[in-house]
């Protein structure tokens, strides 16, 4: 065989194998099964337990679960691997969230790519439940990254009062909070579902954190009381005329020397560590943003720090998160 047909095979045996942990791992997720199987169980305990499923089907996802190292089996009892455990015990880590895109969005999405570059089908909107939750939630999978940066520069500033624009459930704001007892923060989310939640994890904070539920730009307070805005993982959804208006209005709110954090993966950057060989994630991800109308993709690094400066920060510092994924930008507002 000519040694370019064996690479293509194994390349297009590589997306099988990688599409079947993808739907494996889904179906994991919403079954519960990640956590069923932390203890031993049979395929006919399970059924027991779920007279409804198919058991030709369970007994395949089974086989399939064990052949790609996420279960081991024992004398036909099934129980998760290291690799299993390590699924369920950071499923909250944005992970499932992750693959319920993978499975319900991307592939139906990219499956419309020849039509979608030939004019044949327009750029639709993107689904609600994709734009509205699951990029929000998927988000999480960068906490444990992004924390210590952001405690380091929370410290290092003295922030007090901070603005977290699109703030998903209020996370950061509740980290900073608890670590910082004298910050007071507001976060901005568009979801009226999402902002409830954030509010209600934030009550017991004595009016410290106020969530409000409503686009930024109709957002009102205070000019120049602010010490820093944060916009994490959402520069993207704003087209490049409006990346400069957004940033020019949050100046405003920011004190003199404020500074604004702009977290967000970027297409085109070589990773640092061999964990992820390629920049391939990243720039799937903005391509698949591409195929929707409104969107444009990620941002390159030089054209966030353009950004900045045509929005008039100075002191622009970059911080590479582990791996290169994803990047903060944070710059002054002068004094």
């Amino acid at each position: 065989m000519e040694i370019r047909m064996l690479a293509l095979l194994g390349k297009t045996v590589s997306i099988m194998e990688n599409l079947g942990f993808a739907w494996l791992v889904y179906t994991g997720f919403e079954l519960n099964l990640w956590e069923r199987l932390l203890g031993e169980k049979t395929k006919e305990e399970i059924l027991v337990e779920n007279s409804n499923w198919n058991p030709l089907l369970l007994d395949h996802w089974l086989e399939q679960a064990r052949i790609q190292d996420l279960l081991v089996c024992n004398q036909g009892k099934y129980r998760l691997s290291k690799m299993g455990k390590s699924i369920h015990e950071f499923r909250d880590y944005g992970l499932e969230a992750l693959y319920k895109e993978f499975a319900l969005h991307w592939g139906p999405r990219f499956a419309q790519l020849p039509d979608l570059m030939t004019g044949k089908t327009p750029r639709a909107l993107m689904e609600g439940e994709m734009e509205n939750e699951l990029i929000s939630r998927a988000s999480k999978a960068s906490e444990l990254f992004v924390w210590p940066l952001l405690r380091g520069k929370c410290e290092k500033e003295r922030w007090c009062n901070v603005l977290d624009v699109g703030c998903g459930e209020g996370v950061f704001l509740q980290r900073l909070a608890e670590e910082f007892s004298c910050l007071h923060g507001v976060g901005l989310e568009i979801n009226p579902a999402v902002a409830e939640r954030a509010a209600a994890q934030t009550v017991s904070y004595q009016g410290r954190i106020q969530i409000e539920s409503c686009d930024v730009f109709q957002f009102v307070d205070n000019l120049g009381t602010y010490d820093c805005c944060l916009l994490n993982n959402n520069i993207y959804y704003f087209d490049r005329l409006k990346r400069v208006e957004l940033l020019s209005y949050l100046k405003d709110f920011l004190s003199p020397g404020g500074q604004i954090g702009i977290l967000t993966a970027l297409r085109g950057v070589t990773p640092s560590l061999p964990i992820f060989k390629t920049h391939i994630p990243q720039n799937l991800m903005s391509f698949f943003l591409a195929c929707h109308e409104g969107f444009e993709g990620l941002p390159s690094e030089r054209e966030v720090l353009d950004l900045l400066e045509q929005s008039g920060f100075t002191q622009i510092e970059v911080f590479p998160l582990p791996f290169k994924v994803s990047h903060y930008f944070f710059a002054r507002k002068p004094l």
